[in-house]
């Protein structure tokens, strides 16, 4: 017997989570449904309308279900074998079987025939791209989104080809802000797919955990309200040699840098706006108490709160700049910060954001370097 939340759930894990397991249950995937409790519950609030169309083992929609409140869940799941461990589920949990509705259909197909949701969770195996039309119908002006994506390396850059095929983006492994670049190129495919609807979706949250990228975006209606979003789809330039990055718009492009001369890589097209919504953030910080969350979810939660008070485009990590820069020690990062203006970043432990210039960075790294 498993403990998630307020939910319990009877299930064997293998040593090898996999799609091939007869019932689909990640335990590392805690955060992701951790963080939808939250940013449901701080943008919509309690009586929320629920769909998880990919419903696996049904432990998010039971946990809307107990910990958040929600009017009621709509859960599917092509699987025949997964609904019936999900009809257990609501048994061994005590729920009300008045707030769910079973379906065992294509995902798609079914989002299709519903409407109206205040959160629709997208969470496939790999690329999340052939639901995204299908889900952003479903979603109710003024509703929620989430979007999974474990296809990291695609969109990261380790297969470049793919990513271009798949999300019609170059991205850019050689950054050490990568994870950053993948993450930005998922949202600008959101927000075309819903463009294409005259529908704007914009991103209100995300984060990049181990294996998975979420991001979670707010519903509107309206072509002009879909060609202000797209006003924010651009490309990142990026210099290897002096590290020296911007986010740019296709009419403004620049191939040489201007700090070393070198030429430039790029990254895009992507979304060059912002990440996430600082006024959600400090709302999500409320329900925390009547959740129960996992450590994980909480020390995320709180590097994206601090995150989010310098949204750049773009991230600095130690050892980028001591390999191109040749500046060979630094003090701690908890001190070097406050030469530099920064803030630590959630997407890995030596990354740090600035709203320096680079000029001004590279001033402060050399004035520092001459002191040591």
């Amino acid at each position: 017997m498993i403990q998630e939340g307020k939910a319990r759930l009877h299930i064997q894990i293998p040593s090898i989570v996999s799609s091939r397991m007869p019932v689909f249950y990640n335990p590392h995937m805690v955060i992701n449904r951790d963080m939808s409790l939250l940013v449901v519950l701080a943008s919509v609030g309690e009586g929320a309308i629920i769909c998880d169309p990919m419903g696996a083992s049904g432990i998010r929609g039971i946990r809307f279900l107990l910990e958040a409140g929600a009017k009621k869940v709509i859960y599917n799941d092509i699987n025949p074998m997964a609904v019936e461990e999900f009809k257990r589920l609501i048994k061994i949990n005590c729920v009300d079987e008045s707030k769910v509705e079973i379906y065992s259909e294509d995902a798609s197909l079914l989002l299709r025939k519903l409407r109206g949701f205040d959160y629709v969770d997208i969470d496939p195996f790999g690329s999340p791209v052939d639901f995204l039309e299908s889900a952003i119908l479903s979603v109710k002006r003024g509703g929620l989104l989430g979007v999974s994506a474990t296809d990291t390396a695609v969109l990261s850059g380790t297969y470049p080809t793919t990513c271009i095929r798949r999300y019609g983006s170059k991205p850019l492994l050689e950054a050490e802000f990568y994870h950053e670049v993948g993450i930005r190129i998922l949202i600008k495919k959101v927000v075309e797919e819903g463009a294409k609807l005259d529908c704007a979706l914009t991103p209100v949250f995300c984060y990049s955990y181990r294996h998975h990228f979420k991001v979670f975006l707010r519903k509107d209606i309206g072509a002009r309200r879909a060609d202000q979003l797209m006003r924010d789809i651009g490309y990142i330039v990026y210099c290897s040699k002096c590290l020296y990055r911007k986010a740019l718009k296709c009419e403004g492009m620049i191939n040489i840098c201007p700090i070393c001369g070198n030429e430039l890589l790029y990254a895009g097209p992507l979304w060059i706006g912002k990440l996430w919504n600082e006024e959600l953030i400090t709302g999500m910080q409320k329900p925390k108490d009547r959740l129960i969350l996992s450590k994980e979810t909480i020390k995320l939660l709180s590097k994206v709160q601090q995150e989010a008070t310098k949204q750049t485009v773009g991230f600095y990590t130690l050892s980028a700049i001591g390999e191109k820069l040749r500046i060979g020690s630094f003090p701690n990062l908890e001190k070097f910060l406050p030469l530099i203006e920064g803030v630590r970043t959630h997407f890995t432990g030596e990354g740090f954001r600035t709203t320096l210039s680079h000029s001004e960075l590279l001033k402060r790294l050399g004035s520092l370097s001459l002191r040591q």
